[in-house]
């Protein structure tokens, strides 16, 4: 019966440890799933990027349709610049981990300064399938995602 125990945690241990080290590459998001009153499905079509090394993660994604024009900063109005450098744009990095399929990442340098805050974290469930990654929003420290959203990303190395 002890046997039998121990090769259960150490199968169990091996398991999750695999699962962190399927996540371990670079993703790009191709599709993206909202859900709620205006919830819809779309075809990710501008460059993104998720990079997951062993404890560490980096995003950035251009989360826009179309790609973001290039404009003159100096000479840009206020809302050219929200649309180019806020509204459409998506960029943090910092640690994670996997446990029992959720995927939990606390971010330590991001575009908002909101989301750098101590305690920040975000965690999603998780589903590897061959070079398919599957992201599902599940809560944050503000509390469960209300609207949940789906990313399904596709490895890239």
């Amino acid at each position: 019966m002890r046997t039998s125990l121990i090769a259960i945690l150490i199968a169990l241990f091996l398991s999750v440890s695999a699962t962190g080290q399927k996540i371990q590459g670079v993703w790009s998001v191709t599709e993206v799933t909202t859900t709620g009153t205006d919830g819809s499905t779309r075809q990710a079509t501008q460059p993104s990027m998720y990079l997951f090394t062993k404890t560490h993660y980096s995003i950035i994604v251009v989360a826009s349709s179309d790609p973001r024009p290039d404009i003159d900063v100096e000479k840009a109005t206020a809302e050219e610049l929200r649309t180019v450098f806020v509204n459409n744009f998506i960029a943090n990095a910092g640690t994670y981990e996997v446990k029992d399929g959720k995927l939990t990442m606390r971010p330590t340098v991001a575009k908002s300064p909101g989301f750098m805050q101590p305690g920040t974290f975000s965690t999603m469930s998780m589903k590897i399938e061959g070079n398919m990654l599957t992201l599902v929003s599940d809560s944050s420290n503000n509390g469960p995602a209300k609207n949940p959203v789906t990313f399904k990303l596709k490895r890239v190395e």
